[in-house]
Order: C-alpha cells, then structure tokens, then sequence
C-alpha cells in the first residue's frame, strides 16, 4: 500500500453505514495534500443515470465534471452527500464527490484509475461480499475487475 496516497477513493453511502470508510479516508488525508473522493454506491438507479448519458441533451455531458463539490451534488438532489463532502472540507481535507452509474466493481475499479488513486478504501460489509476479491482480481473468472490500486475494506 502507497504510504502517502495522493488521492483516495472511498466507497460511501447516502446514509450512516459507512461513516467508518470516510473516517478512515479522512484521517489518512489530513494533515497531507491528499485528496479524497467519495463514491456513492447509493447513486446507480434503476430508472435513470445520475450524471448525463448519451441521452442527455447536446453539451451536457461536457458540462458534468468527473469529480463534484458540495453545489454541484446539490444540484442533483444529492444534499446527504454534499453535506459528506462538506464534514470532510471541514476538517481541511481536499475532498470531492462521485455519483457513478453503476455500483459495480469494474465501475468502480475503472473510475479510481482514471483518477489516478492511490488506494481505494470499501467496507467490509458490502452487500456484494466478493467487491474486494473482485477490485483485486482474484476472481478468477472474470480478470476484467482487476485493478493494481491497492484496495483495503475497512470496518
């Protein structure tokens, strides 16, 4: 694991449940320039995306950033998770927010690689309870949820 992560990817909810994932976030980014973005497990929905789609009207998609401060998640009706956000720009960590179509590992995996993380931080008690050995690839069965980001389950 990267001793001094430059960014965090946390797996967090709309609710209470994973409060031990963000505390975890926030102690290992304080004090650093480490930044942490939170990653709503809660956000897919079964009806509608999040964020724009290629449905979405033309431009929109340019207009949606991959990381989202406390307006924006307001914006989109995600109030909860912006006030996560803010807790954690409280207490001086540079901290973001994600509202990711699906609630996959590969989604998941894919995004924190984009983002160039450093470690991704999951609770132990997921409901999908094979996340972990999916992230870090030893699933055998499907070698596509692999990632090289360290993934740790906290709880």
């Amino acid at each position: 694991m990267t001793d001094d992560p430059r960014t965090i990817v946390a797996v967090t909810g709309e609710d209470e449940r994973y409060a031990s994932v963000r505390s975890r976030a926030s102690a290992m980014a304080a004090g650093s320039p480490s930044t942490v973005i939170l990653y709503d497990v809660d956000s897919p929905g079964v009806f509608s995306s999040p964020v724009p789609t290629d449905w979405s009207g033309e431009g929109e998609q340019e207009l949606t950033p991959d990381r989202m401060g406390p307006e924006e998640l307001e914006a989109q009706g995600r109030k909860p998770l912006a006030d996560q956000v803010r807790n954690l720009r409280d207490v001086g960590v540079d901290a973001w927010a994600w509202l990711p179509s699906s609630g996959d590992a590969s989604a998941l995996a894919e995004y924190a690689e984009r983002q160039g993380a450093d470690l991704i931080l999951v609770p132990k008690d997921l409901e999908d309870p094979r996340l972990l050995e999916r992230l870090q690839g030893t699933d055998a069965s499907d070698a596509r949820h692999e990632t090289r980001i360290p993934v740790v389950a906290v709880g």
